[in-house]
């Protein structure tokens, strides 16, 4: 079902580069991401807003009008456009996935999920300090993240690509429905 929209994304994410390279020299495919610091958190389905049963950590990044607008526009090929698409099979259809579609809520926070574990873990083996330590000694090139003063100069990282993940059931039956490595496309 991804290749179908493989074309459209193509399209948003060149267009896009393409009017930034009229406004500046520069042409990117998306814009660099700034890191904001790490976090280690859980949730629960169905408290406070939770989707899933999950802990986690990772490294946040800021978002930026740039970074929103592709995000909306992704939003638009993987949900609006698919519902017209369905339109010409099947009015009915459209009317019901319509009402399914949830509104995109903003902003959405770009970041870099480092590890997922079951929430059970949280705050025994999966702790901000164990994830700083990690950081720090297995992936020094992200360990700047985790400094906590706001005068610490963090680090900006070019986005090489996206990735579309269905995320239901449990961790064990996600899937990567579809990579997409932005050095496949000429900017």
């Amino acid at each position: 079902a991804t290749d179908i929209f493989r074309k459209d994304v193509v399209t948003a994410i060149t267009n896009r580069a393409e009017k930034q390279q009229h406004e500046s020299a520069v042409k990117k495919l998306w814009p660099d991401l700034v890191a904001t610091g790490i976090l280690v958190g859980a949730e629960f389905d169905g408290v406070n807003g939770g989707e899933m049963d999950m802990a986690w950590a990772e490294v946040s990044f800021a978002t930026s009008s740039e970074h929103e607008s592709l995000i909306s526009e992704l939003y638009d090929i993987f949900y609006r456009r698919d519902a017209t698409r369905l339109d010409a099979v099947n009015t009915s259809m459209v009317d019901e996935k319509k009402e399914e579609l949830p509104p995109r809520s903003q902003p959405w926070v770009p970041h870099l999920s480092i590890c997922y574990d079951n929430p059970e873990g949280f705050g025994s083996v999966l702790t901000h300090q164990l994830f700083e330590d990690f950081l720090r000694n297995k992936c020094p090139a992200l360990a700047a993240a985790a400094e906590s003063s706001d005068t610490t100069a963090k680090f900006a990282r070019a986005v090489s690509g996206i990735s579309l993940w269905k995320t239901a059931g449990t961790m064990a039956d996600w899937k990567c429905l579809d990579r997409f490595q932005f050095d496949c496309v000429k900017p």
